[in-house]
């Protein structure tokens, strides 16, 4: 089993609507401000959201920037995304956690519809042989440059497969991109169920004979 170090990871959600919800119904002046709230929203700053709108139906669109532009927020008449990439140590995981929770808290979701999950690592290795000998286990042919490892996995407990990628990190020297994908519906304990994440993650990796460290205290 290789244990790397995490130099960066991001998450991302995107939860399509039960049904289109035109803008008079979305209230979008006090979901904003509901995102600014520093208790139950997303702490954001009013000059961070933007609207577009293009019609008085289901043509808008409000986008929020946020952790230096790391962070963003996308809401339409039919989805919403959201999103954190750039992060580093374990104090920037729990501020995702807590984020995420509140995230989900404050839209309470039709809990019949189904958040697609999105997530990403650069793992360092040692040195870049290091990395292309972890790499090469998954090569069946001499004609194939870059090996990578991609599989659908089952975890226990969880309702859905996940997908797992693993390949040569174009950012990281050394380094392995791995991402993860998979669902689940909306109808879950937010508080407890958010923290386990990383444990699903680092559960899939696992069966490429992969795994993360902790994530680093500081930079």
């Amino acid at each position: 089993m290789e244990i790397l170090p995490i130099d960066f990871f991001g998450v991302h959600v995107d939860v399509p609507f039960s049904k289109p919800v035109g803008f008079a119904e979305a209230q979008l002046e006090a979901f904003g401000a509901a995102l600014c709230d520093t208790t139950k929203g997303l702490s954001l700053r009013a000059d961070q959201l933007r609207l577009k709108r293009w019609d008085d139906l289901f043509g808008y669109e409000l986008h929020a920037q946020f952790f230096g532009e790391n962070g963003t927020l996308t809401r339409t008449a039919e989805r919403i995304k959201f999103g954190v990439r750039s992060a580093r140590t374990a104090g920037d995981c729990k501020i995702i956690s807590d984020t995420l929770v509140r995230f989900y808290q404050l839209l309470a979701f039709d809990p019949k519809t189904v958040t697609a999950l999105s997530a990403h690592a650069h793992g360092k290795f040692p040195s870049v042989e290091e990395r292309d000998a972890f790499l090469q286990r998954f090569s069946y042919s001499p004609m194939v440059n870059r090996p990578a490892a991609l599989g659908y996995v089952t975890i226990l407990d969880w309702e859905k497969d996940v997908r797992v990628l693993i390949e040569q990190s174009n950012v990281v020297p050394g380094g392995v991109f791995v991402t993860w994908d998979t669902q689940f519906v909306n109808a879950q304990d937010w508080e407890t169920f958010v923290p386990t994440l990383p444990t699903l993650m680092d559960n899939s990796a696992n069966l490429f004979d992969l795994g993360f460290e902790p994530f680093r205290e500081h930079l």
